[in-house]
């Protein structure tokens, strides 16, 4: 038989610490870093129907494979723009989380 698992509670938008001692609030994103980690989000999942295509070649490399790949580079991009903006914040609010 399987024995009943009991998890501790967690409040929302509370951490539990490394060791479990103490709490560590949860910093939400701002508006600005949810949409830059959204763009490359959409532009590899719901724009298939503008890129499937092999014609014309990029680099060598078929027009569709070329998008995916360039959007692989272009999400290391957003993501650093997204980091900024979140260290620019806590900057601007003394470090308050």
């Amino acid at each position: 038989m399987l024995a009943a698992v009991s998890t501790p509670r967690v409040e929302p938008g509370v951490a539990s610490g490394a060791t479990g001692e103490g709490k560590i609030p949860v910093k939400r994103p701002s508006w600005g870093a949810l949409l830059l980690a959204l763009i490359p989000f959409i532009a590899m999942c719901f724009t298939i129907a503008l890129w499937d295509r092999v014609e014309p070649m990029v680099f060598g490399l078929p027009f569709n494979l070329f998008w995916l790949v360039a959007w692989i580079v272009l999400t290391t991009l957003c993501m650093g723009l997204a980091y900024r903006l979140e260290s620019s914040r806590e900057k601007r609010n003394g470090g308050r989380r």
